[in-house]
């Protein structure tokens, strides 16, 4: 058969690395043709040759841009290439496909409730976030979905019209699971403090703010100095701006000190460098960086939210993450007591055991094409992750 895998979008990021980890295992797949419409970065390069052929798509950043690709371009180079079937990974579909399509699902806001004011959002965000629900609920019946976890299943069927034999499940993995394990935990800052880690780009829903008055209230529940890193930088949001003047401002940088974006070869280091990792996130689908955690030892202390029991079951600690006693609380809890953290870091260990490799996840996306182009449902073996 014939696919066209399309992922114009992830140029950076947690969609990049998934990209990159699951595509090269698709093209294993030689009974099948590929042709791959990705950014023009040398990253994709690799790619091309065998079984695949790369049409390299450098288009802007702007909304009208990426929504005339879709809904223009696409269905033309499908047509052109006889595609059996379409593969988009970046959230977003044709309204009229020209061949059968399956949609990769990750963003949240199409499903859940906005977990923040409007006017945290920039302008770009709320009509992402707009279009996108309205575009669910309107998908073409030749469109199939395919999201990482049963909770985002239930979610994206209470939204849409879609028929429940269309949406599968096919979880993700691990994306550092090339990494090995030492025993170095250096801490940056030293003093011995205990460091919680919130590894996290700056968006509104990561409800990072939290921090700030939990840390503040620490001392009042535990005698050993802590500290939070974070891991934003200013051009990401202008929620992060505002983040971090706040703590330049009120010399907080001793409990919440900001490191800044962490490329992919320092990930290791700093996830060494700390003693837990907390996350107050609003809303998610299936965040690597929980697997991430796990992966490297660390117990958890997120959300009490749906998405978050579902990915970390036994391996957190969960708080109220609008609620910033919950959320010291929890800190508290977990920097006093050495049997709660061996407990976490051992279902931890456990759920990632259980984690299927991404060789297995690529078969079950080459398994949900290919019943897509012969117009059958989808959910069956790769629904049963």
């Amino acid at each position: 058969m014939r696919f066209v895998l399309e992922g114009v979008g992830l140029a950076t990021g947690g969609g990049k690395e998934l990209a990159l980890a699951l595509i090269p295992r698709m093209l294993a797949h030689r009974e099948h043709q590929f042709l791959l419409v990705l950014p023009g970065l040398p990253e994709y390069g690799d790619f091309q040759g065998g079984n695949a052929r790369e049409l390299p798509r450098p288009i802007g950043a702007s909304l009208p841009s990426r929504f005339f690709f879709l809904n223009r371009e696409l269905p033309r180079i499908c047509a052109e290439a006889k595609a059996d079937a379409l593969l988009c990974l970046g959230n977003f579909a044709p309204r009229r496909p020209t061949c059968p399509t399956v949609l990769l699902l990750q963003n949240a806001w199409l499903v859940y409730p906005s977990p923040v004011p409007p006017g945290m959002l920039t302008v770009r965000e709320r009509l992402i976030a707009c279009y996108g629900r309205y575009a669910l609920k309107r998908l073409s019946p030749p469109v199939r979905v395919v999201v990482q976890t049963p909770i985002m299943r239930e979610r994206v069927l209470s939204v849409s019209n879609l028929n429940p034999e269309m949406v599968a499940v096919v979880p993700s993995s691990l994306l550092m699971d090339s990494l090995a394990l030492d025993d170095v935990r250096p801490h940056p800052l030293g003093g011995g403090a205990f460091t919680f880690l919130c590894l996290a780009h700056y968006h509104a829903h990561k409800n990072l703010e939290v921090l700030i008055p939990a840390v503040k209230r620490l001392p009042e529940l535990v005698s050993e100095p802590a500290q939070c890193l974070i891991t934003i930088s200013p051009d990401q949001h202008p929620g992060a701006r505002k983040l971090i003047k706040r703590i330049e401002d009120d010399h907080l940088a001793h409990l919440v000190f900001n490191i800044g974006p962490v490329p992919a070869n320092e990930r290791s280091r700093v996830y060494r460098s700390a003693d837990a990792f907390i996350l107050p996130t609003l809303l998610e689908t299936f965040s690597f960086t929980y697997l991430e955690a796990m992966h490297f030892g660390l117990p958890i202390l997120t959300s009490d939210r749906d998405f978050a029991h579902d990915r970390c079951q036994d391996a957190a600690v969960y708080f109220d993450p609008l609620n910033a006693d919950s959320v010291a609380e929890a800190m508290a809890s977990v920097m006093g007591s050495e049997g709660l953290r061996r407990q976490l870091v051992g279902n931890g260990a456990r759920i990632v055991a259980q984690t299927p490799t991404w060789d297995e996840i690529a078969t079950r996306f080459v398994e949900v094409l290919e019943r897509a182009a012969m117009g059958k449902p989808v959910n069956g073996q790769a629904d049963n992750a």
